[in-house]
């Protein structure tokens, strides 16, 4: 059976049962049980689309019997079975036996949740680099108040009582705020045996929560997902849409130097582009090309990150944050579950993917973190 031979047999596949399912909603609508007719045609398609997937697991074990060298059966994983399970349901809207069906939708193990969760971590670095708490519920992050932190170390003197001191804890809060992507996919596309279905939607709702997480993260919502809204050491820019070299460097110098090592700068890509432009007083950029870190560029011998998700340079905004993310941000993701709805966008000629996660992002150290915020814009 050539390839071509074979999207024709899929394609005729999916209309038999498109027209088992019209038959059953009509049914379902007259709100009656089938008349002769309707059963005979119903068992015609059925046995059609049988016999379609007998010709068609026939082809495959041909196929795999004359190309596949002998060597010793790989075992299966449950990772590898619930896979199986994530492309036929969405090729055949049918779960293997283990897996729970209602009457509209599908539900997915949590490996395929945590696929996405994985690949947006890849996706968005800056999430990615906090500190994650992956527990449901309500989460306390103790950290040190500075305001009250009284311990000190000084001169002592044998057998005298050391003076004690006190110093204060305080706790962030994280919450678990619901986030959903929904993708849909045609059938047509569905149907095609060119591409490897469960990469490809994990891959574009990893894209659209990524987006979302990176927005979140970055420009922070009041009363949901702070993130680095909460930033508190701030250095105001002289203007409203430009940056000097000297602010650039006076928000380097507000993070301690143990949080230097692992610190990224991170910026709108406009923004990039105007300090790119910057240069010192024999000619030289300040921004360079740097293949040795994953992001390409570094400024001041730290990488730079962008993002469409920051703010640009313009009055009020914080346009750049420098600083160690990993021990500057805690977050918090629970893998909730991914859905495949199989009705909902029947009359589109599509099925959709649902993905559910809870999330919160909040400052948990203020020392490892610094922003720049533009100037208003207004003369003095």
């Amino acid at each position: 059976m050539t390839d071509a031979q074979r999207k024709a047999m899929m394609e005729k596949r999916a209309g038999l049962i498109e027209e088992m399912e019209a038959l059953n909603n009509k049914m379902a609508t007259e709100n009656r049980g089938f008349t002769e007719e309707e059963k005979d045609n119903f068992e015609s398609k059925a046995k059609e689309v049988r016999g379609i997937d007998a010709a068609i697991k026939a082809d495959e074990e041909t196929r795999a019997l004359s190309t596949a060298p002998k060597v010793a059966a790989k075992e299966e994983t449950e990772e590898d079975r619930e896979v199986r399970a994530f492309a036929s349901t969405i090729r055949q809207r049918a779960v293997d036996q283990n897996i729970t069906k209602s009457d509209n939708e599908a539900v997915i193990p949590t490996t395929i949740a945590k696929k996405i969760v994985d690949l947006v971590y890849d996706i968005s670095p800056v999430f990615g680099q906090a500190e994650k708490f992956n527990v449901k519920g309500n989460v306390a992050v103790p950290y040190v108040d500075k305001a009250n932190d009284n311990i000190a170390a000084g001169y002592a003197t044998e057998f005298e009582d050391l003076v004690a001191k006190s110093t204060k804890l305080l706790t962030i809060q994280l919450s678990g705020y619901l986030v959903g992507a929904l993708a849909k996919i045609s059938r047509s596309l569905i149907n095609s045996t060119d591409i490897e279905l469960v990469n490809f939607v994990v891959r574009k709702i990893a894209q659209a929560e990524a987006r979302f997480i990176d927005q979140e993260v970055l420009k922070g919502t009041s009363q949901k997902i702070e993130g680095c809204l909460g930033i508190t050491q701030e250095f105001d820019a002289a203007a409203a849409t430009a940056i000097t070299m000297d602010e650039i460097i006076s928000v380097k110098d507000m993070i301690k130097t143990p949080f230097q090592k692992s610190a990224i700068w991170v910026m709108h890509p406009e923004t990039l582009d105007m300090i790119r432009h910057l240069k010192d007083g024999i000619n030289r950029y300040y921004v360079l090309d740097d293949p040795t870190n994953d992001f390409g560029v570094s400024l001041l011998g730290k990488p730079v990150y962008t993002s469409d998700q920051m703010a640009k340079a313009t009055a009020n905004a914080s346009s750049i944050y420098y600083g160690d993310f990993g021990q500057g941000l805690a977050g918090k993701v629970v893998e909730d579950s991914v859905q495949i709805l199989n009705e909902k966008y029947a009359i589109q000629h599509a099925i959709g993917v649902v993905a559910w996660m809870e999330l919160d992002c909040k400052v948990q150290n203020a020392q490892a973190l610094a922003a720049l915020v533009q100037g208003s814009g207004v003369s003095a």
